[in-house]
């Protein structure tokens, strides 16, 4: 991490008390925990004692590589550490310990993979590039893991090595425009996902104070929950449908609506309203975005739930419900325009449920920090406070099958006739 840290101890930078806090914190964690520390520059090194975190924290010599690794420091979070020798256990006993992996992992990285031996293969060895990283990540993700990426901006004095040109640009942060700051990662795993959840939360109220801007900060939870405490939502009928769709009862938790809707829109048409709900977001969310730009990445989607017995065209008409738009204001409420109709036919009109889901649309955006953060070219000073490939590396980590399955909000719907 070599520009991070100031020649001057007196001046010591965003990174430094960024490190300095991490060894504190440490000593903090009830039950306590052995820590060990690593340098990662083209090899892994091995374990050093926490003393090593204060000496990085001030002596910008420490780091001197020109590579990092970081597919090979996270290869290794999986592997247990060596076993100490008992002195008073025969060769069997000592064969039986399986020591499990560290509890916890904390890998400090300006973000870039940078390696030179090589090219990303399919095996995932030295030289691989940013990709090989984000599967070695999926991979401890895939075997229930839980991850974090805190994305934090520190001043820089110092070289740019362009993994494009391999070439060298200067760059120095300005000290009144923490926007020209550089940005610099800490990933947190851990095998115990619950505890990992309490862990970050501590470690981030830490590192609160340490911030030169409010939003110098920044979240990507890859496993955890978005939303915390109750939902709410509430419906609005306009001028225009009350004659036709009546709100007849509502229910708090989930939300749950009961609407009546006249037969005569099998003729007049679909008639709208409005489902108007606030996300009650999470500290992860709220870190990862305003509640504006945190509800524009929800996708939603609005289903019949079918229950036994129910099948059309035997007598029966079910009410045809669909979602039409959605808006999100300044303040991140959300309002989501249904239309509802009884279909043309000759059954009895009967009533059914709907379920409307609002989940993380994770397979096209990321938060948009993570684009401001992101630069596809590191060879200017224009672009050296921003990260390279930034947007690809997270994508990929966002895009993952617990978010996926995450349901942001949930809203039902009984939908029957007047």
């Amino acid at each position: 991490m070599a520009g991070y840290v100031s020649p001057d101890k007196q001046g010591q930078t965003v990174f430094s008390h960024t490190l300095q806090e991490l060894r504190t914190f440490i000593t903090l964690v009830d039950p306590s925990l052995q820590t060990i520390v690593r340098r990662v520059d083209s090899r892994v090194s091995d374990p050093n004692p926490d003393t090593f975190l204060s000496q990085a924290s001030l002596d910008p010599h420490v780091f001197n590589g020109g590579e990092t690794d970081l597919a090979g420091a996270i290869s290794l979070f999986s592997r247990a550490l060596p076993k100490p020798v008992d002195n008073r256990a025969s060769p069997e006993e000592e064969d039986e310990k399986e020591a499990p992996p560290p509890r916890f992992h904390i890998l400090v990285t300006d973000g870039v993979q940078s390696t030179r031996q090589g090219s990303a293969n399919e095996n995932c060895t030295a030289g691989s590039d940013q990709f090989c990283v984000r599967k070695r990540i999926l991979a401890l993700l895939g075997s229930g893991w839980g991850g974090y990426v805190i994305g934090l901006r520190s001043e820089f004095k110092g070289k740019v090595y362009s993994e494009i040109t391999h070439g060298v640009v200067s760059y120095e942060s300005r000290k009144r425009d923490p926007q020209s700051y550089r940005p610099f990662y800490i990933y947190v795993f851990s095998p115990d996902r619950i505890a990992l959840d309490a862990l970050v939360s501590k470690l981030k109220d830490r590192l609160r104070p340490l911030l030169a801007r409010e939003d110098g900060m920044r979240t990507l939870a890859l496993t955890s929950g978005y939303t915390t405490g109750a939902l709410h939502g509430d419906i609005e009928v306009p001028k225009e449908s009350k004659e036709v769709i009546e709100l007849s009862a509502r229910e708090t938790y989930p939300p749950r609506f009961t609407i009546r809707v006249d037969v005569a829109t099998e003729k007049s048409g679909p008639k709208q309203f409005t489902i108007k709900t606030t996300i009650p977001w999470s500290e992860n969310a709220r870190d990862s975005g305003t509640p504006k730009e945190m509800a524009e990445l929800l996708y939603w989607e609005l289903e019949p739930i079918k229950m036994s017995g129910e099948e059309a065209g035997k007598g029966k008409r079910y009410p045809e419900v669909k979602l039409v738009g959605q808006e999100v204001d300044d303040n991140g409420s959300i309002s989501l325009r249904v239309s509802a109709q009884f279909p043309r036919g000759t059954g009895e009109p009967e009533w059914r449920i709907y379920r409307l889901a609002g989940r993380l649309n994770t397979d096209k955006q990321v938060p948009p920090w993570v684009l401001q953060w992101s630069t596809n070219l590191d060879t200017t000073i224009e672009n050296a406070n921003r990260t390279l490939y930034l947007e690809s590396a997270l994508l990929g980590l966002w895009n993952n099958s617990e978010l996926q399955k995450q349901r942001i909000a949930e809203i039902y719907l009984r939908v029957g006739a007047q």
